[in-house]
């Protein structure tokens, strides 16, 4: 998109905004009480413990004997080895946006090369598994739906990160990196914790509004609402699913859309983690295109 046309859009929805605050003030309240709820009873707890792990492995420098033990299976699959086996299990254990994260961490520690930070990209896109298991579980009232879903998201980023896998491994010369003591890392990794989903509640109170406005503006029916919401903020959409009156295959169908798009919430938070260093975000949004297609892809041969 050029320039004058993203200038344009941008004052287009500063002045739809401005308008909504000043005819609904109310859903300025609402979308805030709205996402804090979900932020500390959905999110928080299912993603804190992770990410505060996560870094406390990476500061304590025993991501690299990590990655050496399960380094035979990555460079199998992905053609790729080194810190990039950590990035890719700690996304699967951690969910999105750590995947992001993490990859912009090492590379800015010169622990990936630009090449393999832009490749991770396109499929370390994971959902956290207490959150699919455990509210889209409540959600759709249907537990084995929910692992269902999880399997195929995780299934359709590891056939992804194979079909675009490099085709020659790349020789990438690690600099030496000195570990942190634990009480070091701890402070540490607490604090990238709580930046990093402080950062994921604003995103999410903003696309929350943002949906609610448009909804209450043109006055649309419950299934529009539903798919706008989940398109801007995913766990937003998620929570409305519940409520339709539809079959449970075609719920489940509409979460693994928004789990594997990402939505344009989870997408500022990857732009916002990479925007320090030289990875393109091109790369995260073709691999969440090609993704979500190969997920419902799955998702009906199932």
């Amino acid at each position: 998109m050029k320039k004058k046309y993203q200038e344009l859009l941008a004052v287009l929805i500063i002045l739809f905004i401005y308008i909504g605050i000043f005819l609904k003030p109310t859903l300025i309240i609402e979308s805030g009480i709205n996402s804090l709820n979900i932020f500390k009873t959905k999110l928080f707890p299912s993603i804190f413990p992770f990410f505060v792990l996560s870094y406390l492995i990476l500061d304590l420098g025993l991501a690299t004997k990590i990655s050496n033990k399960l380094n035979f299976i990555i460079k199998k699959l992905f053609n790729i080895e080194g810190e990039a086996t950590f990035i890719i299990l700690v996304s699967i254990i951690s969910g999105f946006p750590s995947g992001s994260k993490y990859i912009a961490t090492l590379y800015n520690k010169k622990r990936i090369s630009k090449n393999t930070a832009n490749y991770l990209l396109t499929f370390t896109h994971f959902a956290n598994p207490l959150f699919v298991l455990g509210t889209c579980g409540i959600i759709l009232n249907n537990i084995l739906l929910a692992y269902k879903i999880l399997f195929i998201q995780i299934i359709s980023n590891i056939i992804l990160g194979i079909i675009l896998r490099p085709k020659s491994s790349e020789s990438f010369k690690i600099s030496p990196y000195k570990a942190n003591s634990f009480l070091e890392a701890l402070p540490n990794a607490i604090n990238e914790a709580v930046k990093l989903l402080l950062f994921m509640l604003g995103s999410i109170t903003f696309f929350m509004f943002l949906a609610k406005l448009i909804s209450s503006f043109f006055n649309l029916n419950p299934f529009i609402t539903t798919i706008i919401t989940g398109l801007l903020d995913l766990t937003s959409g998620i929570s409305l699913v519940g409520n339709l009156s539809l079959d449970l295959t075609i719920k489940g169908l509409i979460i693994l859309s928004f789990i594997t798009f990402g939505s344009l919430s989870v997408h500022i938070q990857v732009l916002n983690n990479i925007k320090e260093q030289d990875i393109s975000y091109k790369y995260f949004l073709m691999g969440r295109i090609i993704q979500t297609a190969l997920a419902l892809l799955l998702y009906l041969i199932f």
